[in-house]
């Protein structure tokens, strides 16, 4: 650091410094969040477990979605696509190829890498630990849901901690449309008959668990990997003079 008098000192940050994907005030809410959706996941999967019929709940609220949602809307079926697998990919390579030219390259890790730790938990860990079955395929949780969901809290997180456009409202006007579209997907899948609601309730539960984790580990260890135990991703100038902190 270069010495000088210290009257007049200010911290400017660095150009490519890092910037975290989650405040410091909302680390510990996402915390709770993600214990949460493991409990919900672990009650519903113990609840559900190697049956193929519907439960209590998915009785009241499967009924409350067809009634008020035709399955062979239109729009249903537009939103159920979304959740396949090469629609996914699309929205996958968006939201990544819009972070990295934002050079938000932790935003392109947690997309991405995020997204498919997402499905595989419920592909290859959940789904066939679970066991429950849907016209004879396994469906707890919601692959679709868990796709959908994780693209969606990736765009969220992306648009919160952006700088870019520097209307908040703005920004969170969008995070949200992400979520309502990916709301709209889980709800259109049981009023198809796709799946009982506690599966893609439980899917969206993986997808919010394993994106919130994901972007905690990067923020943990992604300044530490680059910068070091100081973290000096700024820069401390002083009477017009400037020195890396």
């Amino acid at each position: 650091m270069v010495d000088a008098s210290p009257t007049s000192q200010a911290v400017v940050p660095e150009p490519d410094a890092y910037r975290p994907l989650l405040a410091d005030r909302a680390r510990g809410p996402a915390g709770v969040v993600i214990l949460l959706a493991v409990v919900v996941i672990a009650v519903l999967g113990m609840r559900y477990a190697n049956q193929d019929a519907a439960g209590r709940l998915d009785l009241t609220l499967d009924a409350f979605i067809r009634t008020h949602i035709r399955r062979d809307e239109p729009i249903t079926g537009a939103l159920v696509s979304l959740g396949d697998p090469p629609q996914a990919v699309i929205l996958v390579a968006a939201v990544a190829g819009a972070a990295a030219a934002a050079r938000r390259w932790s935003g392109v890790v947690l997309t991405i890498g995020g997204t498919l730790a997402a499905v595989t938990v419920t592909e290859l860990i959940l789904k066939p630990l679970i066991g429950r079955l849907r016209y004879g395929h396994l469906s707890f949780p919601s692959g679709h849901t868990t796709a959908l969901f994780s693209v969606a809290i990736a765009t969220a997180i992306l648009l919160t901690s952006a700088q870019r456009p520097r209307n908040v409202g703005l920004r969170l006007v969008a995070s949200l449309a992400a979520v309502v579209v990916a709301a709209g997907t889980a709800i259109a899948l049981v009023a198809r008959h796709v799946h009982y609601a506690t599966d893609t309730v439980a899917g969206c539960c993986v997808a919010v668990a394993t994106m919130l984790a994901v972007a905690l580990a990067l923020d943990f260890v992604v300044p530490r990997s680059r910068f070091g135990p100081s973290q000096p991703g700024s820069t401390c100038v002083t009477n017009g003079q400037r020195g890396l902190m």
